[in-house]
């Protein structure tokens, strides 16, 4: 089978941002040639420096067109990127030719998309309480992306940070505690990663969250379909 070709390599997210830490993954962004395929793992690994090689890596994988039509449509991980990249293999200096993306537009459109998520969970647990893990985790996943999304219009800059969702203004703060953040988080990474989940994560604090969360998040839908 015939290997891929590698344009560029580059790390985002925390590593990008120098912030990681203990919980960081270090988010790859791979750029392979259109219609090449992937390039063999091993080939990225290689190429991780020594000082990130204790983070588990999570790479992405985009053709170079597409990464060039999100650029021109103004999508949001264009803007991530383009704000919060570390290049580790970057001979033609790809993402920089990209210029800066076209304005984001689609702010209301993804906080709604990932609240219709989010609105399942409480189906979800009561059909099998052994889903309650995974849509702890999926409470995560939907608070980050929705709070990302909404920082575009309710910060200064987008804010593509873990605690995004604590640093919105223009609406009352987020109705759960980091500390129950925190929690649903590693119910995220214990099912990406293949470790144990926390202790006391039960489907009474997912509901909890969840009622909590869910008026709130229709407010801030509201509030960005006003602007």
């Amino acid at each position: 089978m015939k290997s891929g070709e590698l344009i560029a390599l580059y790390a985002f997210g925390s590593v990008g941002r120098g912030q990681q830490d203990e919980l960081s993954d270090l988010d790859l962004l791979a750029v392979v040639k259109n219609g090449s395929g992937k390039v063999p793992e091993s080939a990225i690994v290689s190429r991780i420096p020594d000082a990130f090689r204790q983070l588990n890596p999570s790479i992405s994988w985009y053709g170079g067109d597409r990464l060039r039509e999100m650029f021109r449509n103004g999508e949001l991980f264009a803007w991530h990127l383009h704000r919060e990249t570390f290049p580790l293999y970057d001979p033609e200096s790809f993402l920089a030719k990209l210029g800066t993306p076209a304005a984001y537009q689609d702010a209301v459109a993804d906080t709604r998309s990932f609240q219709k998520v989010l609105k399942g969970i409480p189906s979800q647990i009561a059909a099998n309480e052994h889903n309650t893990v995974y849509e702890a985790g999926l409470i995560y996943v939907c608070l980050r992306n929705i709070a990302m999304a909404a920082s575009w219009s309710l910060c200064e800059f987008p804010d593509f940070t873990r605690y995004s969702a604590f640093q919105l203004s223009g609406i009352r703060p987020c109705p759960i505690s980091r500390d129950e953040f925190h929690l649903t988080m590693t119910c995220r990474m214990a099912g990406q990663r293949g470790t144990a989940p926390p202790a006391g994560v039960r489907r009474s604090f997912v509901s909890g969250v969840y009622r909590r969360l869910d008026p709130w998040v229709e407010a801030l839908c509201a509030t960005l379909e006003r602007r």
